[in-house]
């Protein structure tokens, strides 16, 4: 994985609007999907990128910034006049600072200096009972953080920018591996037990894919491109399930994993939050299932 599929690229490049040959704006350079945008970027496209703590793939130009302190970053796209913003930046630790407080930030500067925004979300805005959730399917949170992430969706749609929302599930990536995948992979070649929850279903993505399918939608024009998405794998899988698929990759005992229910202990967490996504149905770009990725980052075909 890392490496850009040449077929998209090139058809995402040659769909590209003329206003985006100047440089694309991605907050979050030094996160998962933030670092993976970067290195995955079309021909033709540059890119630069907002960072707070991870720095940003080496060759991309970053800014270093908390996105939460007002103004700062209507001053900096001000200065960069970037063509599209990508918003993937978030704090896990600070729902108020970090998601909420700094989706508005980023949504009223481009709202105001007139930039397109891509912004990113979550499929925890819902409440886990009614899935599979479409597009069109009102947002029920049931946690603090998907509550926050429902209050960013929402400044982002009253700003009356030029804005697509982008709702994902779990990421995942092999190489590198993902913040909970190295959790898994470390513990178990240690040899230690891990503990799952089994009873929590989601649809993960893996990261490559996702990237290059926002990079399609980027390429679309603004009626096309606008509103939500729901960018998902084509499985519905618990973590304990890409915790098997994880021993496969890497050879790991799938006997140290312990299977947990979180309903059993009241956690008050989302049962299902399997995505459907009809709009990315019309995308090029189509989703793996992990079972298909195979040793060092290779599709099996």
């Amino acid at each position: 994985m890392g490496r850009v599929a040449p077929g998209v690229v090139a058809g995402v490049s040659r769909g590209l609007p003329e206003a985006m040959r100047r440089a694309v704006l991605i907050t979050g350079a030094g996160g998962l999907v933030g670092s993976t945008l970067c290195r995955r970027v079309p021909e033709g496209v540059t890119v630069e990128g907002t960072v707070r703590s991870r720095p940003a793939p080496d060759g991309t130009r970053s800014h270093r910034i908390d996105l939460a302190q007002p103004g700062a970053f209507l001053d900096l796209v001000a200065r960069r006049r970037p063509s599209l913003v990508i918003h993937t930046a978030y704090d896990p630790r600070d729902h108020q600072h970090g998601i909420v407080d700094a989706t508005i930030e980023v949504a009223s500067a481009c709202a105001a200096l007139e930039i397109p925004l891509i912004h990113f979300s979550t499929d925890a805005v819902f409440d886990g009972e009614h899935a599979p959730y479409g597009e069109d399917d009102v947002p029920e949170p049931v946690h603090a953080y998907g509550r926050a992430k429902r209050l960013a969706e929402v400044a982002v749609g009253d700003s009356g920018g030029d804005v697509a929302i982008v709702r994902t599930s779990i990421v995942v990536s092999d190489v590198p591996l993902d913040g909970t995948s190295e959790w898994v992979v470390t513990a178990l070649r240690a040899g230690e037990r891990v503990t799952l929850f089994g009873d929590e279903i989601r649809t993960p993505i893996l990261v490559d894919d996702l990237a290059d399918a926002t990079w399609e939608i980027a390429s679309l024009e603004p009626a096309a491109r606008s509103g939500i998405w729901h960018l998902r794998g084509p499985e519905a899988l618990s973590r304990v399930d890409i915790g098997m698929w994880l021993c496969r990759r890497f050879d790991l005992d799938p006997s140290l994993i312990d299977v947990r229910s979180s309903a059993v202990e009241g956690a008050g967490r989302p049962r299902d939050l399997s995505l459907t996504g009809a709009r990315a149905a019309t995308l090029s770009v189509r989703p793996r299932p992990l079972s298909t990725v195979t040793g060092h980052g290779q599709t099996h075909r």
